[in-house]
Formats: C-alpha cells, sequence, structure tokens
C-alpha cells in the first residue's frame, strides 16, 4: 500500500485471499483483504483495474453469466470479493475484470493433477462445475490492454473456448479418462459454482487478447514437463 501514496495513475489491484476454502474458515481475514484492501486501493490511485471472480455468481443460471448478470455469492469468498467489486466501483472510474479457473505459477488445478498422474494416484475429479480455464500468462496480457484504455464498469475476462468441467480439464492433461465424481462427493468446506462460464462479448467489443484455453493448457503443461 505505501507504494501508491500519493495518488497512483494506476493500480491493477490482484491481491486477495483466494483460498476459497480458508476465507469459510476466517471470513474477517477474507474480508479485511479482499473487501477492505481493495477499498483502500481505490482511494490511493487514481484508477484502479481491479481482479475479481466468478464466485460473485452462485453457479445457477443455465448460460453465459453476463456482466450485468444478479450476483448472488453463496461463499465467504465470493461476498468479500463482491464488496471489494462495490468499493472499487462506487469511487468512480475505475474497472473490475472478473475471471474464471485461473492457473499459472505456485498451486493450481493442473499442478495437482499432473503431480497425482506421475505420483500413479488415483484421479477422482469433480464433473458437475463448468467453466473455462484462464492461463495467467493469457490474463497478464488481458490486463496489458485494459491498462491501456479507459474502460469502466466490469468486464468478463477468461481462455476462450467451449466450457469444460473440472474433470474434462484433467482428462485433457493426462490424457486418459477420470473418476469423474459430483461436487458433493468432494465434499469441499466452501461451496462452489456449478456455472462458472462468463460471458466473454464485452471482453471482445473492447478488442481484448483472448487465447483458446485448449490451446494455452498444451502449452503450459509443456512447459511443466
Amino acid at each position: 500500500m505505501r507504494h501508491l501514496v500519493g495518488g497512483a495513475d494506476l493500480a491493477i489491484h490482484c491481491a486477495a485471499m483466494t483460498d476459497v476454502d480458508g476465507c469459510e474458515r476466517d471470513p474477517d481475514g477474507a474480508a479485511a483483504v479482499n473487501s477492505w484492501g481493495a477499498a483502500h486501493v481505490a482511494t490511493a490511485a487514481r484508477r484502479v483495474i481491479q481482479l475479481s471472480t466468478d464466485y460473485v455468481f452462485d453457479g445457477s443460471a443455465a448460460g453465459c453469466y453476463s456482466e450485468d448478470a444478479a450476483t448472488a455469492p453463496t461463499s465467504v469468498y465470493g461476498r468479500t470479493k463482491l464488496d471489494g467489486e462495490r468499493a472499487v466501483l462506487e469511487a468512480g472510474g475505475n474497472l473490475v475484470v472478473r475471471t474464471a479457473w485461473v492457473y499459472g505459477e505456485g498451486r493450481n488445478f493442473l499442478r495437482s493433477i499432473v503431480a497425482a498422474e506421475a505420483d500413479g494416484r488415483p484421479l477422482r475429479v469433480v464433473a458437475d462445475q463448468r467453466g473455462r480455464p484462464t492461463w495467467a500468462e493469457d490474463l497478464a496480457r488481458a490486463l496489458g490492454h485494459l491498462a491501456g484504455r479507459t474502460d469502466e464498469g466490469v468486464v468478463h475476462v477468461t481462455g476462450d473456448g467451449e466450457p469444460c468441467s473440472w474433470a474434462d480439464l484433467a482428462e485433457f492433461a493426462v490424457g486418459h479418462p477420470v473418476q469423474r465424481i459430483s461436487s458433493a462427493e468432494w465434499a469441499a468446506p466452501a461451496p462452489r459454482p456449478a456455472n462458472s462460464v462468463l460471458s466473454l462479448d464485452r471482453a471482445r467489443t473492447l478488442g481484448v487478447p483472448l487465447a483458446d484455453w485448449r490451446t494455452s493448457v498444451a502449452t503450459y503443461l509443456k512447459g511443466l514437463s
């Protein structure tokens, strides 16, 4: 935060408590980072691009979620991220970028699947949640594009292409079928949206560079080998 004292021209705010189950166990900590943190950045910078999440939706919609779809988060993570969105938007002149299913450096779904496959562990993967995987490098390019513009409001940015389930993604990564289970069988502490598919229509209108998730996942996996 001290780097924003005096008013930065632009802050791309990516910091968040993204441990979804951890947020459920520590709602005060999640609020401090995801809600109040965003609010403080919005007061310190002249313009903010705030990174947000598909978890602001309950996942019950039949089709893609547009930017103006009704929000209804079902988890602490989703509620605190939505509060952060509101604080940034209320400050005026800012942009919220919602994304989903991000992977890149550090711990993530694809790394876990590849490691489990290498160790010969059984792959039990949720098959009733759908979305579009988003490579962090593709997201960074999109943010760079938006940083050069003055758009306001909300825009959705994810990988492009036909949506998939987590089980579909795992099978794409390892090249063979996995054991498909339900969200109820996985029994995570925090609820996950069954539908995390975000509409990319506005992103296309704004000229945001979008990449097919299959191409990006294949490139990412080559880098892990």
